[in-house]
């Protein structure tokens, strides 16, 4: 079956023939009745994980969905798939590569057991990207169902969650705050169940998935527990189903026009950096090709900041919702959006957000009013970074809008987090840690740049790194350099000391160096720079295209 036919899959392999009569024998060992087997087989893939805190409500949600599913006629199939918490930091350089592996179980699990449409379940920030790409390469009747966000947790009276940790961490050890207020902050900032309570890549990719068409309208801005997520995940269920009788498929709905709605959606809510991998990795998968540079950089420029969630401001998710969330914000941005894409709901997506106006505009500012007349998310260029870096503009201290100084360079993650606590880091430096993109050990930055909000050093430093950050960082941390330090570029070249200057209005980033001098440098790299892993580090390493592709693994 080609990846651009409705797949009707159980329709086309009829288990009731005499040539089936194995796979009907097995199936009916599995507790399916005769009549069960009839009926269009549904996956309901929930990515439920009891390790990952966006993920352990979601249990419910699938029960939900397939309450749906059965009662518009359908059989649900349960599956369970990969999904990992980036936060927990045990081991970042395995978090890009399961987005990957996510992709592919899906695939597998789906097409081996031939089913007819595909309802899917996830919160956190590798897995809903994961869940995107899927539906473009399966490209059946599919319903995302985004798992919502988190409730914040009351510190004191005082809103917080997860990003307070870092930074605290850092107060602890400078002797600001005691080891007892340390301990009750961490102990109420993290509830559970749903995204963090922030704009971080979570909840920037839940918004996303609404955006392009992929999951219910209100999803997006609904709390992960919620009765609400529960009525939105049954009508999931139903919905997939009318899909299904129609044939609508899900690279009907996954265009460039919804794609590009989407970006320029993430301008406005200051969304998150790491959208540059995920959304061309959607396109990459649906077989769209789109020139992500250029369309990032436009909307940059033409869609201002609106929403002010942290880090981009002082508000939360629940505040964002209540101010009348995703559908409101795409009301606002109407006029430069397309509103004829399809949503799942089959409704376009004007008809989706007629009448949502904006209820609270000191939380989602109104055009007329921008936080800031230019979108969170800038993409620099200049001879350091030919293919460019991006930056969440939104979340940088207007003293470190530009800057120039002395390069310090780092190749792993340890050494810089050692001499961050080693005071080793100095104000004035950029700070260069390298060899973190996909082709080398792909890793975040995010424990370097978390512990530096909480020190002296915030308004003072800059950092360059060719990996990833938190969704939710801010300070003038730049992402994804490219090309990568891994493909010899002129990321590689710079030493300790190099003066590098960039400036974010004008969206430039050089070093002071000559092209003869980055040439010659890079003459004399070795490739013995970073690890080189095996096992499926080792598959997704050799195997994973451009960033500005995805950097899916093909």
């Amino acid at each position: 079956m080609s990846s651009n036919e409705c797949a009707g899959l159980q329709t086309q392999y009829d288990v009731f023939s005499l040539d089936k009569a194995e796979t009907l024998a097995l199936l009916h060992g599995c507790g399916f009745s005769y009549e069960e087997l009839k009926k269009p087989r549904v996956a309901v893939f929930n990515t439920l994980n009891p390790m990952n805190p966006g993920h352990i409500h979601q249990g419910a949600i699938a029960k939900a969905v397939a309450e749906g599913v059965r009662e518009a006629g359908g059989l649900p199939v349960e599956f369970n798939g990969t999904n990992l918490c980036d936060s927990m930091l045990e081991n970042q350089k395995y978090t890009l590569p399961s987005r990957d592996l996510l992709v592919n179980d899906i695939d597998l699990m789906v097409s081996y057991h031939r089913m007819d449409a595909l309802v899917m379940i996830g919160t956190c920030d590798k897995v809903l990207p994961a869940l995107l790409m899927a539906a473009g390469r399966l490209n059946l009747p599919t319903v995302i169902v985004t798992g919502g966000y988190m409730k914040p947790g009351n510190y004191r009276g005082e809103n917080v969650d997860f990003i307070d940790i870092g930074p605290n961490k850092t107060r602890l050890r400078d002797g600001k705050i005691t080891q007892a207020d340390f301990d009750e902050l961490v102990d109420v900032s993290v509830p559970g169940g749903g995204a963090c309570c922030m704009m971080g890549t979570g909840n920037t990719m839940a918004i996303i998935t609404e955006v392009i068409g992929m999951s219910m309208p209100g999803n997006s801005s609904t709390p992960g527990r919620s009765q609400e997520m529960q009525e939105l995940a049954k009508a999931a269920g139903k919905q997939v189903m009318k899909l299904y009788a129609k044939k609508i498929t899900a690279r009907q709905i996954i265009t460039k026009e919804s794609i590009t709605n989407a970006i320029k959606t993430c301008m406005a809510i200051g969304g998150s950096g790491n959208t540059i991998i995920h959304v061309p990795a959607v396109a990459t998968e649906s077989g769209i090709e789109m020139n992500f540079s250029d369309i990032y950089a436009a909307a940059s420029f033409e869609i201002p900041l609106l929403v002010g969630v942290r880090p981009n401001g002082p508000y939360n998710m629940d505040q964002y919702a209540k101010a009348g969330g995703t559908q409101a914000i795409l009301h606002e941005l109407r006029k430069h959006l397309d509103t004829n894409c399809m949503s799942v709901n089959e409704k376009t997506i004007g008809e989706n957000i007629s009448g949502h106006e904006i209820l609270a505009p000191s939380i989602i500012h109104p055009l007329s009013n921008p936080l800031d007349n230019q979108g969170g998310l800038a993409l620099m260029r200049g001879n350091l970074v030919p293919d460019g870096t991006y930056i969440k503009q939104s979340a940088v201290p207007e003293c470190l809008m530009k800057l120039r100084g002395p390069a310090h360079v780092f190749n792993n993650m340890d050494d810089a987090n050692n001499a961050l606590l080693n005071h080793e880091i100095k104000a004035g430096e950029i700070v260069i840690i390298r060899y973190l993109g996909p082709k080398a050990s792909y890793d975040s930055a995010y424990w370097f740049t978390s512990q530096l909000k909480g020190s002296d050093l915030y308004t003072k430093v800059a950092v360059i790194t060719d990996g990833c950050l938190s969704g939710a960082a801010s300070g003038a941390s730049f992402q994804f350099a490219a090309p990568e330090a891994a493909l010899n570029s002129p990321l590689a070249a710079v030493r300790n000391g190099d003066i590098i200057e960039y400036d974010i209005h004008a969206r430039t980033m050089n070093v002071e160096l000559t092209d003869e001098e980055i040439q010659q440098r890079i003459s004399e790299l070795t490739g013995e720079e970073y690890p080189h892993f095996t096992g499926y580090l080792g598959i997704y390493q050799k195997g994973c295209i451009s960033i500005s592709k995805g950097a899916v693994l093909r």
